[in-house]
Order: C-alpha cells, then structure tokens, then sequence
C-alpha cells in the first residue's frame, strides 16, 4: 500500500526480480504508480536498476577492459576519438540518459571533417554504448541508424597505371626508397609490412611477412603485432623485385633501415617518402602501391580466394569489393566496342 510521507509526496516498495526492492515516490498516486512500473520495465530488461553510470566512466572502462589487446595505435585511435569529440558533449551524462539526438549533436560537430575521422568517432561510440548495454547499463543503443555526413568531392586515383608505376620506379634514387616502392608494389605490401621485412624473411622465390613496424609517437612500435592473423602470409617474389632487392645495400636485420641499421622513425620515413613525391608529377601516397598491386593480381586472372591470401585480408569481402570495383571498371571500358558492334549489325540502308 502507498504510504504518505511528512513532505507530501507518496512512496511504496517495489520488489524486483533478484528479490531486492526499491522505493518509488511521487507526487500523486498515479505519478507513483508511473514510477514503480518504470523501474519494474527496467527490472524486466535486464537493466541495473537506479544506475548512475557516466558516459565518461563507462568509456574509461571499456578502453581498459574491451580495447588492452589491441595494438597501440589503434588503441590511441579510440582514445583520441573520444577525448577531441565525445568526451565534452556527453561524457558527463548519465548513460541512461542519452538519446539518439545526443548523438546526433555529436556528428554534427564533425560533419565538416573527413569521413574517416566521422566513422572513427562514430565507431567509437557505436562499441561504447553496445557494450553498455550488454552489461545493462542501457536499454537501446543511441546510435543505431545514425550515419556519417558524406562529402561530395572528386574521386581520388586509387592505383597507379603502367606508365607511372614505371616513372615511380625510375624516380627513385635511393635504394632504401626504391625497396620500400618495390616490396609495396610487386608484394602488396602494407607500410609496416615493408618497413617491418627483415632479409631473414625472403628466400629466393618468395617472402614471409612476419612482423609489422608501426609507430608509437615518432618510434617504432617494439610490439611489431602484424594487423590481423591474415596478415602473415608467404607472398611469391617476381624477378623485378629480386633484380631490385639484389642491388639493396644490406645494413641491418631490416630491408629498409635508419642508417644506423635500425628499424625505421616515422620521421625518417616521411622524408624518404616526401623525397620520393616530389621526384614524380603525379600524386602517390604508400597504400596507392598495394592497390596497384591488387589491380595487377586482377588483371593476371590470379582467383578471388588466392588474392586474398596474397593481400592478406581478413575477410574474402574485402578482396571481392577491390574485384567488383575493377570489373565494373572494365565493363564500362567495353563499352565502346559493345557500341561498333551493333553498328555494325545494323542492316545498310539501300535508296
């Protein structure tokens, strides 16, 4: 029964499911009566009743508890997506309390940045709020059917043409930047995947990719983690490449090396790249070389499941969308053919 309090407002107990209870109050009998059914329904969904969780508290937790293994500039990748563009909109909010249009406000701050820091940032609060609420700390993800701004802008080159894969090549005069072009384009290797090679890891015929140097700040990640399983793989090396690493001056362990023989800098590396930009008249950057290296497996009828094994992806959905972009490509080059053939089909008109 409710009991009337010295202040005016009516309270009663509500047992919940665990067999605890918990006091409801209201101003009127029906304003209690609204409130015990809400805390029965979040009683019901498994949500830990009369929590008052932060957003900022849960995140911390779930960087500790869900994100420790990852390598660390992933790691980082998350952390700064909150700490720049989460934490001051709603890291001080109860996380029962946020709503779909907190997370709108959110987006919004980065709808005028690229799109890959707007998947990053909605990303990170995608995996924030879903783990909350496994642990019943929420009822609903705030951030379903929430979409990035997309950018209307020119399409970039993804890969480089015959003509300037052999312009980069030629554009090289240092034989740690010629490996380094050469590793990405005839192997498809990532930029840590190049920088991480030691001369432990080629044979004659091919190459083992073992470890990954990344970066932590300006040093190299001592973890070395190779991004996924996938990614170790034994990759065959093709006679220009042999030619190439042949004439590669042997410094250190690493194919491309500080010149003490170490492991690559991030600053060390930039150089060799800008010096390597601005000996050619059209724009590269690194990942352009491994999707050149995709294109040259697609055009050497080189099967879909092979591809992926030598590009060392994950999931095979990967390697078919490279495929389908590159087919869809050559349907439209036929296009003009498709076009003299029917012209020629057509019957002569006779007077």
């Amino acid at each position: 029964m409710p009991k009337k309090r010295k202040d005016g407002r009516y309270q009663k107990k509500v047992t919940l499911s665990a067999g605890k209870q918990k006091i409801v109050y209201g101003k009127t009998i029906a304003e209690l009566n609204q409130a015990a059914l809400a805390v029965l329904e979040e009683d019901r969904q498994g949500l830990i009743v009369d929590d008052k969780t932060l957003v900022g508290e849960w995140a911390k937790i779930w960087l500790e508890k869900y994100k420790a293994n990852l390598r660390p500039n992933t790691k980082a990748m998350y952390k700064n997506a909150y700490n720049t563009h989460i934490m001051g909109m709603i890291g001080d909010m109860p996380l029962r309390e946020v709503r779909p249009v907190h997370v709108r406000e959110v987006m919004a701050g980065v709808s005028e940045k690229s799109e890959s820091l707007q998947h990053k940032v909605l990303l990170t609060m995608q995996q924030i709020f879903n783990t909350a609420r496994q642990n019943g700390l929420m009822i609903k993800d705030p951030t379903e059917g929430i979409k990035i701004t997309p950018h209307t802008k020119p399409d970039k080159a993804k890969y480089l043409t015959k003509d300037q894969t052999k312009k980069l090549l030629a554009a090289c005069d240092d034989p740690k930047a010629l490996a380094f072009v050469a590793l990405c384009l005839y192997c498809g290797l990532r930029r840590e995947e190049a920088l991480g090679l030691q001369w432990g890891d080629i044979e004659p015929d091919s190459l083992t990719v073992n470890r990954a140097v990344a970066f932590i700040g300006n040093q190299p990640d001592p973890s070395q983690e190779l991004k996924t399983k996938a990614a170790h793989r034994t990759i065959p090396v093709p006679a220009p490449l042999r030619e190439i690493l042949g004439k590669t001056p042997r410094r250190g362990l690493y194919v491309i090396t500080e010149t003490d023989g170490g492991a690559m800098t991030k600053i060390a590396f930039r150089r060799l790249w800008e010096r390597v930009e601005r000996r050619v008249d059209f724009p590269v950057h690194p990942h352009m070389l491994r999707h050149t290296y995709s294109t040259t497996l697609y055009h050497a009828g080189v099967d879909l499941r092979t591809a992926q094994y030598l590009l060392g992806h994950s999931s095979i959905q990967m390697t078919a969308e490279i495929y389908t972009h590159l087919e869809r490509g050559d349907g439209l080059k036929a296009a003009g053919r498709i076009e003299r053939y029917f012209l020629e089909e057509q019957p002569s008109k006779t007077s």
